[in-house]
Formats: C-alpha cells, structure tokens, sequence
C-alpha cells in the first residue's frame, strides 16, 4: 500500500523508554474522500508482521466515522477489526447513551489534536473512545505551551499537549472523593506536535495501553511521496495541504 503521489508521508518510530528498543515504525499519510479526510498507517512491526489501519474523520465536525485495522504476516491476514461511528445502532438496552464525537478503542495520535478547539496552549478538548458495546472512556485533553523540541526529523517549535483519562468514565458509580484522591495518579501521555500548520505529530511520551510499558514515539522524516525524503521542515511547505485539512473538523485552521 503506497500513498498517491504529491501526498505528504510521516515516519515515526516507537520505542521502549527504558531499553531503546525499538517497538514499531510507522508511515502515515491523509487521503479526500469528497468532504472528509482519511487517516492512514502502516505500521511495521519487529518481526515479519504489519498492520494497515485507517480512520475516516469528518472534516466538519469532531469525532471518527469509520475505523479498519487488519494484522498481516508475511502478506497474509490474520486479524482484522472494523468500527463504525452510529450512536443508534450502537447503544444496547440498559447501556449508557453514547456521545456523537466517539472514536473507536485505537486511535491514532493526532486525534488528540483534533478534539481541542484551537492548536494553542490554554485550549482543552475530550475524547471519547468506545471501549466495549456497553461503554466508553473518556480522556481529558490539554495544551500547555510551545517550546523547542528536537527529533531525529528536525529542530520544531511545538506545542505540549497532555492527555490523561477521565477516571470518572472508567469508574462512574464510585464516590467523587475517592476519584478525587485517584487522579494524581493517573498515568498521562505527553504529545508534541508541530506549533504551526501542518500540526506534524513530532514525539509522544507515556503509555499506549493501561499497564503497558512507557513508550517513546518520534518523527523520523517526511516526505512528499514520489520525491526524495527530507527531514527540513522548509522544503516540505507545498505538502502542508494534506495534513492540515485532517484537522478542519476540530476548528483547527488540518
């Protein structure tokens, strides 16, 4: 699977904090469909196994529309997931209503982004994943600051954003003062992404999965597709395009 030429491709690669051991690579790009932009990843793993994974966001309004991930091992596939957002269809009797702006139970970092409702520190956002048939969570999202971050793709401004979820989606009938005492102690994910248009995702720290190991996500390059790589920001002003119109759907100018 290759993206259409003149499309802006992201690398990143995912490694363990603690060791440097190298976890996942990853290339992302966006492809219009009419009105609402697709996310795509390829995601290759340590052993002779990939995963292709796309998301379609609605660029007028927040929230993800339909979610597809499938597992392949050497070119077969050996699991597949499919969701899809219809709040009617997918509330069962005695479950809570489920919100409008859900996303499915993975997502990809940059949706973090879309939730805010501006790319600027103060701005503050929710996202709302469905978790099982019955529920959802929901993850509290925040920007700080801008401060300079370098990885293996350049030297950015970039804008801190924080994610930690809201422990009274995941524990809703417990007394308020023990959420209270609980939250300080939630983990967080702290992602950077670039301060201006096309909002490149440019590291993350923190976990993937509750109980999983601390994760270190970075950009290694990027690219126009159908020309030769580059890590400068500059030389890539012509595939901002692409990327920004992902972000239109959360008010952001992606």
């Amino acid at each position: 699977m290759t993206p259409p030429p003149g499309t802006e491709v992201d690398e990143t690669r995912q490694t363990e904090t603690r060791t440097g051991e190298v976890l996942t690579r990853v290339k992302s790009w966006n492809e219009m469909v009419d009105d609402d932009t697709i996310y795509i990843e390829v995601t290759t793993l340590s052993t002779y196994q990939f995963e292709i994974a796309f998301w379609l966001f609605p660029n007028h309004r927040k929230g993800c529309t339909m979610y597809q991930w499938t597992l392949y091992d050497h070119g077969r596939a050996l699991q597949s997931q499919f969701w899809r957002n219809d709040a009617t269809v997918l509330r069962l009797a005695g479950a809570a209503d489920l919100p409008h702006d859900l996303y499915p139970d993975s997502v990809p970092w940059v949706a973090f982004l879309r939730v805010l409702d501006a790319p600027h520190a103060g701005a503050e956002g929710v996202l709302h994943q469905q978790i099982t048939p019955y529920s959802y969570v929901g993850q509290e999202v925040w920007a700080a600051r801008s401060e300079r971050i370098n990885v293996p793709a350049g030297s950015f401004s970039a804008l801190k954003v924080t994610a930690q979820v809201d422990i009274a989606t995941v524990m809703p009938n417990w007394p308020r003062f023990v959420l209270h005492v609980i939250k300080p102690v939630v983990p967080k994910n702290t992602l950077y992404f670039e301060a201006t248009p096309p909002y490149r995702l440019l590291k993350q720290e923190g976990t993937t999965f509750v109980g999983g190991p601390q994760v270190t996500t970075e950009l290694i390059r990027f690219y126009i597709a159908g020309a030769q790589p580059v890590v400068a920001a500059a030389a890539v002003a012509a595939g901002h395009a692409p990327i920004a119109a992902v972000l239109r759907g959360a008010s952001i100018p992606k």
